[in-house]
């Protein structure tokens, strides 16, 4: 999917046009699909979008912008905290719990997904896209750029370029981690040695897969991991429900 950056520079200076350029990238699109078909990973789970609206299908004259996880699709189990009261704000803040994140973010998370169910496991899913509006408001909460990017920077969750989640074996019984997702504090540093040696274990078993799968960790947040191959646009939108 990097090629894109350096393609799109090269079009302009052969001169050819928008239309074929969109054409390349489904090429490029289709390629990467059936390379996870090779791979044996299904590419049903991820619906692709081709606005910022999240209404636009994308097809062959659409090209994908956006891309939701099928939770019972791909397997991985949904517990989007910000659309329940069961996290640190105890306040409902998402309208409904999709998933969304840009299509290259969402084909690294099947890689993840597949490797965890190559190891009887399974994906949590904690947080993927979080509209910017939202962001100010868990920051006057949390008030610590440690824990909270500032409004103002933007966090990659605003991207659609970053994932909170943790490890559940296959029953969906949740990994011990050493505590609890958006815990803010020092027992969440990756490297945290208070924490049981099984835990450790745990969370060096969820950074293995992710990074394996392109991801880059965090080591303030065990749970969290930034998709840093190509940069997006923050986006606002917050999406409807069905």
């Amino acid at each position: 999917m990097e090629g894109g950056i350096i393609l799109k520079p090269m079009l302009y200076i052969c001169n050819i046009s928008p239309k074929f350029m969109n054409f390349l990238w489904r090429i490029i699109l289709l390629f990467s699909a059936c390379m996870l078909c090779s791979m044996g990973i299904s590419v049903y789970p991820v619906k692709f979008y081709g606005d910022d609206h999240f209404s636009k299908p994308a097809n062959d004259s659409v090209t994908a912008l956006w891309a939701e996880v099928d939770f019972e699709a791909s397997g991985m189990i949904n517990r989007m905290a910000y659309a329940d009261t069961a996290n640190f704000m105890h306040t409902k803040i998402y309208p409904c719990a999709r998933c969304f994140l840009r299509p290259e973010v969402a084909m690294a998370l099947e890689l993840a997904s597949k490797a965890a169910t190559d190891k009887g496991l399974k994906l949590v899913v904690y947080d993927c896209y979080r509209p910017y509006g939202f962001q100010r408001k868990m920051y006057e909460i949390v008030n610590n750029p440690r824990y909270v990017a500032p409004p103002g920077k933007g966090s990659n969750h605003n991207r659609g370029a970053a994932i909170d989640l943790t490890l559940a074996d296959e029953n969906g019984v949740i990994l011990d981690m050493g505590n609890p997702f958006d815990d803010f504090s020092q027992l969440s540093e990756y490297g945290n040695k208070s924490i049981s040696a099984q835990a450790q274990k745990n969370r060096k078993l969820l950074r293995g897969i992710m990074v394996k799968a392109g991801f880059t960790p965090y080591n303030n947040e065990w749970w969290h991991f930034d998709y840093r191959k190509k940069r997006f646009a923050t986006s606002g939108y917050i999406w409807d429900c069905p």
